[in-house]
């Protein structure tokens, strides 16, 4: 069986006024891990980043003192 591990992220999303229509969608969104921060204007986007921090990341031991505040 593989390793695994969890890699948490932080969404902040902006819906224009009642939409439930992804195209009026946009915001940021955090891997909490590094600190490493987007905006985006597409879900795309938004797959885009985490994927690409998941594969950039590799399992290993942190502390909680170590991680980065989750607001700057």
């Amino acid at each position: 069986m593989g390793q695994r591990r969890t890699e948490s992220f932080l969404l902040r999303l902006v819906v224009q006024g009642d939409s439930i229509d992804p195209d009026a969608w946009h915001g940021r969104v955090q891997h909490i891990g590094s600190g490493d921060e987007r905006m985006f204007r597409t879900l795309h986007e938004v797959v885009a980043f985490i994927r690409g921090r998941c594969e950039q990341q590799r399992p290993r031991d942190i502390s909680l003192d170590e991680l980065p505040p989750p607001f700057p």
